[in-house]
């Protein structure tokens, strides 16, 4: 052992994981298909054994695409604003002899909500905040003035229909500025969260007011704008529409259908306020499990869980953090738990290591909960996993982190001096993982710095998006939330006559080449005259370590003072064979007809509710495999039709760094494409269609194909 290792672990018995000292945790119609639906592959199997637990069917919820709370906010505001311009303008068009000055007042008043909705949402808090107050006082001043407005029996009279529009609309107008004022005072309270959430669990801060007290002065703000929206949706539904001039009433009612959503989806955001308490420990500690996955070896969640943290958090203080070998748990219960049957190709008996076997984050997170109760552990509120693949973005944040007398980790080396010193037991078979004991804390010093709070906050977006970060809790406040951001990591519910299509891999070889490997995907469609669809899927996986890798690498360990680097942990750090378990996932009762794997079986999945196809895959370094598959879909598409949807979701494994897809479609000359989407597909000449992307992010394509 070196004298860095010495020094380390000198140092880190001196450490401190707790900002508060440790406490104890408690514990279409059918035409008949002309292919015959029957599958060479007779062997039809569960993703368990017979004798194996029957899990919990969580049912998925709509596909939607990931929402930033804060920008969730603004953009529906300045959508409202813009389209409430549009409207407004129009009725004072009408009004053909208008008081110039007065008019002017109310395009003004318009310029001003305009200016302060473009404000928020470029987070510019003063100036839009001028601009909205303007806006209240030109709407005040138009409503007190205009002449049609008065109690005569003119044509634009207070009686009359047209008089009301107006009023309405300027009435309307007032009350949706004064909500964007009591708006961006919320907006500024949320963000300033993180912030005041770094300050506050600052060792020298511990006798500050509760985070969760000054949160609450943000969201008596967010309670008054949700007020004034629902008494401009109010003034809106004063109008009848349908007795207005034919234009003017299209416009009105567009306007009142908008508003009225905009107040539902704003009242649907508030319900998210209680989670947000809760996640704070506001009434009660709030208990977290962070399940630290290494998707270098790629599990169906993510990655493999070598490590766990459990973090207590109370009135916005972090109490307790302390981070686990999950072999640490694992050996101290001594039960025996029947795993799947798929994962009997490297384990024996399940265990908590294990509990992510399914792609759906619920369901594997209620696993994982189960896991540590059984084995000893105590019970948690919110479930959260992080990749390691995350942990490069972040060093990116913070530069380099001092390791104790180790050295500095940074965003090029950490994975494989981590991964060397965990892997060859550096450190010693009593406490292999024992860095990242000293490593965690000064990440987490790092990282919780007030400069890189608005760096943070964009890395974990994009991180839930690729689904390298994500969340679940048993409260339902909580998981609603997490819903609303695109968290949950939840398996798309595909709908009657929609197809689907998910690769899912398991490492089983424990080594940690997944890193290596690059993954082509191609999804081809045939739909005949009758609307059959006939897929066919092609999964690619090439190793691409090289010697030029290695070379590196030993550069790199020489570096910090270790020169032995044997063949077993080079392997086992990437170079060794990729060993994977795959499944396809389709739509429930979709037949495979013919393939070129000699193992492929048929399978049903319980928990999600649909047809996979499993077989295994083995790649050497410098080599490539491939796999296909043939099989029919259980619907048609209604060629009678005038217009008949096509519709695939594909969804990406959590942790993969995102395939190479391509899709190509291909139908009967009898039918004719006439519109695709999303907006990069090409469409040829010849009537067939073809789409490339990358699988960092969920994906969907739609056809529309006429007779």
């Amino acid at each position: 052992m070196s004298g860095k290792m010495r020094d380390l672990k000198k140092d880190a018995e001196k450490s401190k994981l707790n900002l508060r000292g440790q406490k104890k945790l408690k514990p279409i119609r059918r035409i008949k298909a002309i292919y015959k639906r029957t599958s060479p592959i007779k062997e039809i199997k569960d993703l368990q054994t017979a004798d194996a637990t029957h899990f919990l069917y969580i049912k998925g919820k709509k596909l939607n695409p990931p929402k930033h709370f804060d920008n969730l906010l603004k953009i529906f505001f300045v959508g409202f604003i813009i389209l409430f311009v549009f409207n407004a303008l129009n009725v004072i068009a009408i009004g053909k002899n208008i008081e110039k000055e007065l008019s002017q007042f109310a395009h003004k008043g318009y310029d001003f909500l305009i200016s302060g909705g473009k404000n928020a949402t470029q987070i510019e808090f003063d100036n839009a905040l001028l601009s909205f107050n303007k806006a209240v006082e030109n709407f005040k001043f138009a409503e007190n003035n205009l002449w049609f407005l008065n109690e005569d029996k003119s044509l634009y009279s207070k009686d009359n229909n047209l008089g009301n529009a107006v009023k309405s609309l300027l009435e309307s107008g007032q009350h949706v500025s004064i909500a964007g004022q009591y708006f961006l005072k919320t907006l500024e309270e949320f963000n300033k969260l993180p912030l005041y959430f770094v300050a506050k669990n600052k060792p020298d801060n511990l006798n500050q007011p509760s985070l969760t007290d000054t949160l609450k002065v943000g969201l008596n703000d967010a309670e008054k704008a949700f007020a004034e929206i629902k008494k401009a949706a109010g003034k809106m539904e004063n109008i009848n529409e349908d007795t207005l001039p034919p234009e003017l009433s299209a416009r009105v009612k567009l306007a009142k259908n908008f508003i009225q959503e905009v107040s539902l989806t704003l009242q649907a955001i508030s319900k998210n306020f209680p989670a947000l308490l809760k996640l704070l420990g506001d009434r009660y500690p709030h208990r977290y499990l962070v399940l630290l996955q290494n998707n270098n070896e790629i599990r169906p969640s993510g990655g493999f869980i070598g490590s766990y943290a459990l973090i207590d958090v109370n009135e916005g203080y972090i109490e307790n953090l302390t981070v686990n070998d999950v072999y640490d748990i694992d050996g101290s219960y001594g039960g025996i738990i029947e795993p799947p049957e798929e994962f009997k190709a490297f384990t024996s008996n399940w265990r908590f290591r294990d509990s992510n076997y399914s792609q759906d984050f619920p369901t594997s997170s209620k696993k994982a909960r189960w896991f540590l109760e059984k084995e000893g552990g105590p019970s948690v509120d919110t479930v959260i996993a992080i990749n390691q693949g995350l942990l490069k973005d972040l060093l990116e944040i913070t530069g380099p982190v001092q390791v104790g007398n180790f050295g500095k980790l940074d965003s090029s080396n950490y994975n494989l001096l981590l991964s060397y010193i965990i892997e060859g037991k550096i450190w010693g078979p009593e406490d292999p993982k024992h860095i990242l004991k000293i490593f965690i804390p000064a990440f987490k010093e790092a990282i919780l710095k007030e400069e890189n709070i608005a760096a943070l906050g964009n890395k974990l977006l994009a991180a839930i998006q690729k689904k390298h970060l994500l969340m679940y809790s048993a409260d339902e406040e909580i998981q609603g939330l997490f819903q609303s951001i695109g968290a949950t990591g939840e398996v798309y519910k595909t709908a009657k006559n929609e197809d689907y299509l998910s690769v899912i891999n398991i490492a089983t070889g424990g080594t940690k080449s997944e890193q290596f490997i690059e993954e082509k995907i191609q999804h081809h469609t045939k739909i005949d005259e009758f609307g059959n669809v006939i897929d066919r899927v092609t999964v690619k996986r090439s190793h691409l370590f090289t010697d030029d890798i290695y070379y590196q690498w030993k550069k790199i360990i020489e570096s910090y003072g270790f020169d032995e680097m044997p063949d077993r942990l080079i392997d086992i750090l990437g170079r060794g064979k990729n060993r994977v378990s795959m499944r396809i996932y389709v739509p429930e009762g979709s037949v495979l007809l013919k393939t070129n794997g000699s193992d492929v079986m048929t399978k049903f999945d319980k928990d999600l509710k649909k047809t996979y196809f499993f077989t295994q895959m083995e790649v050497k370094a410098g080599n490539s495999k491939e796999i296909w598959i043939e099989y029919q879909l259980p619907f048609n598409l209604d060629t009678e039709d005038l217009t008949s949807q096509y519709k695939l979701i594909i969804q990406k494994q959590p942790g993969s760094i995102g395939s190479i897809f391509n899709k190509t479609l291909e139908i009967a000359e009898e039918l004719k494409i006439a519109t695709v989407a999303p907006s990069e597909v090409k469409l040829n000449l010849d009537n067939t269609v073809n789409y490339s992307t990358i699988l960092n992010y969920d994906r969907y394509f739609t056809a529309l194909i006429e007779d």
